[in-house]
């Protein structure tokens, strides 16, 4: 009788079948949701990495005798961390691993982020940030990740439930500076400083590092395995994913996985293989694609960062100037307020301040909770409607948004035309990784995704110094190049093929 048991369980026992068709046998299950919980989490923690600068800023800028300019330097750094983080982690993921990648990537972002909340000099500071900005520009490995667990039909629903988690950590963010920040503790020790902005930093951090941890509890993706040929390792994989899906010990079907048309080669020098990566992908039949891509990341990422790390230091002027006058006699304008307060060098001691409104907590968590809807439409209708169509919604949206930025005459408008751009832009660039994983190959794909994000780092750090220059003085400049970006990424989107045409996923 057990024999016949036995036989008839090989039976069912397929020998050997493709990979896309192992995972679609592997199904959707609680594996599934929990690799989507800790890489949104992942995605989180990037979230208040990122923006934390942004209330670090005003924080700050006492304790160190920072002008505009020197804040723009700050946000710079991170960005110039990103810029080159990104290139290498993408090539790292490719052939170290995801999540090989992430793990490390998300420890440098947390230790240095802990070591900028002990900083005392300016120069320290940068230091810090542009190397927690190089660990967490590797957080774009997570689309490549968390997409290689997924089979074709759930792929593009997953990646787009992503952006929610980076509503969460924008709405998370301010609502703990809004905690932290008003705190008048001061603690001093000869040339040592610690205050509220402080304790924030280090709070901030520690998200980066408890979720490294637990990312190393996951296994590697099952196709960054397979194109590595460790065809053992991808059916421990697979059986890993399928017991913990079905709760059960049932033996997982397939016996072997179907050598793919490509392997890539272990054993190769560092810079050897970033070269070859880089120049492969654009000499390959995926180029065009790629360029276009690499165009769309830079123009949108950098409007983005523009603007969205410099809301809270712009509500705070607009606030100020809004607490002294009663009206706004031959001043109706955002560029002219914003003018009004600029901090000149040789006056700092005089009159720094260092206080932000708590009206400016208050309008960064609303800011937030404006982009959930966006954040729940996407991925319950891409399906249906498309990655492309979401994608020029967003950028032409928020360019319009962006370009009324101009024209507004009171902080209430000003609220309502951030929230609007948060949450199209936003939604717009999380959207541009989530069409990257679909259009690209699992040979090219780490590398795709994160030399399209360089190229966004690249017009984040021109962004960024193009308003710490211009801010005071002409901040029309910064408002009609997001406006424009903006426009152009909506326009390029259309010339992308549909997703699902790769041959080889």
């Amino acid at each position: 009788m057990e024999n016949n048991k036995e036989e008839e369980a090989e039976c069912h026992v397929i020998q050997s079948v493709d990979l896309d068709s192992a995972i679609e046998m592997v199904g959707i299950g609680k594996i599934h949701y929990y690799i989507l919980f800790i890489c949104g989490s992942l995605f989180t923690a990037v979230a208040i990495s990122v923006t934390s600068v942004s209330f670090i800023l005003p924080s700050a800028q006492c304790d160190f005798q920072m002008t505009s300019v020197h804040k723009g330097l700050l946000n710079g750094a991170t960005m110039i961390g990103m810029f080159s983080g990104s290139f290498i982690w993408g090539y790292i993921s490719d052939s170290r691993g995801r999540r090989y990648a992430l793990i490390f990537s998300m420890l440098i972002d947390g230790s240095f982020n802990l070591l900028s909340s002990v900083s005392q000099i300016y120069p320290v500071l940068i230091i810090c940030r542009l190397m927690s900005g190089f660990g967490v520009s590797g957080a774009t490995v997570l689309y490549s990740y968390l997409g290689e667990f997924v089979n074709t039909k759930y792929r593009e629903k997953f990646l787009c439930w992503m952006e929610m988690f980076w509503t969460i950590g924008i709405i998370i963010l301010p609502c703990l500076a809004w905690l932290v920040m008003p705190q008048t503790f001061r603690i001093e020790y000869g040339f040592f400083l610690f205050r509220s902005w402080n304790l924030f930093t280090i709070i901030s951090a520690l998200p980066s590092l408890i979720l490294a941890f637990l990312l190393m509890k996951l296994p590697e993706s099952p196709k960054f395995l397979l194109a590595k040929g460790k065809y053992n390792e991808t059916i421990e994989c697979l059986k890993f994913v399928h017991r913990w899906n079905n709760n059960t010990d049932v033996k997982f079907p397939v016996t072997s996985i179907v050598a793919p048309d490509y392997v890539q080669e272990l054993n190769k020098g560092f810079l050897v293989g970033l070269y070859e990566s880089t120049i492969g992908l654009f000499t390959s039949k995926f180029k065009y694609v790629a360029i276009i891509t690499c165009i769309i990341q830079f123009c949108s990422t950098t409007s983005y960062y523009m603007l969205m790390l410099w809301f809270p230091e712009l509500m705070n002027r607009f606030l100020w100037y809004e607490t002294l006058y009663t009206g706004f006699p031959n001043m109706t304008t955002m560029c002219d307020i914003v003018s009004l307060y600029k901090v000149e060098p040789d006056d700092i001691d005089g009159k720094c301040n260092d206080d932000i409104d708590e009206s400016v907590y208050m309008n960064i968590v609303i800011i937030g909770f404006a982009c959930i809807p966006t954040s729940l439409i996407v991925p319950l209708f891409v399906n249906k409607l498309g990655i492309r169509f979401f994608l020029g919604v967003c950028f032409f949206g928020s360019g319009v948004s962006a370009a009324c930025l101009y024209v507004i005459t009171s902080s209430h408008s000003n609220l309502m035309l951030s929230a609007v751009f948060e949450s199209l832009s936003s939604a717009g660039i999380s959207l541009m990784y989530c069409i990257a994983v679909e259009l690209f190959p699992t040979e090219y794909r780490g590398m795709a995704v994160s030399i399209g994000s360089t190229f966004g780092k690249i017009g984040a750090l021109l962004g960024n110094v193009v308003v710490g220059v211009f801010i005071d003085e002409y901040c029309t400049v910064p408002i009609v190049v997001a406006c424009s970006f903006l426009i152009i990424s909506g326009l390029l989107v259309y010339t992308l093929p549909k997703t699902g045409i790769t041959s080889t996923k």
